[in-house]
């Protein structure tokens, strides 16, 4: 994709609403069981992470998540998701981290929804 492209696709991200989450979701690595980090804001779209080390980007990434167990019949999701930008937080001891999910079937869509819905409220900013 070429930097247009990949600015327009950014600007078509920035128009589902984001929503952030009551509590801090806990995201490993499905892969390794390693924890990346913590979800900040969430949306059928994209997700944002907090960490304690810096992801590196233009990364795929199969992302497993633990669910509320107000959430229903399953105990975690499985997400696949590229990291598309890492910057310091404003505390400088975290790292922020955005990934474009991709893949998403509806069964994992109905539980990211769910989350959104039930545990997210909306930042006034």
């Amino acid at each position: 994709m070429d930097e247009q492209g990949a600015v327009k696709d950014r600007k078509d991200m920035r128009g589902v609403e984001r929503r952030h989450l009551v509590f801090y979701l806990r995201v490993f690595d499905g892969m390794s069981s390693k924890v990346i980090g913590h979800i900040v804001d969430i949306s059928s779209k994209g997700l944002m992470l907090i960490s304690d080390n810096p992801v590196p980007v233009n990364e795929n990434y199969r992302l497993r998540m633990r669910l509320p167990s107000e959430i229903g019949d399953k105990d975690e999701i499985l997400i696949d998701a590229t990291s598309r930008w890492c910057k310091p937080d404003e505390n400088p001891d975290f790292f922020i981290t955005g990934f474009q999910i991709f893949n998403l079937t509806s069964d994992i869509e109905k539980y990211i929804l769910c989350l959104i819905n039930d545990f997210s409220f909306n930042d006034p900013a």
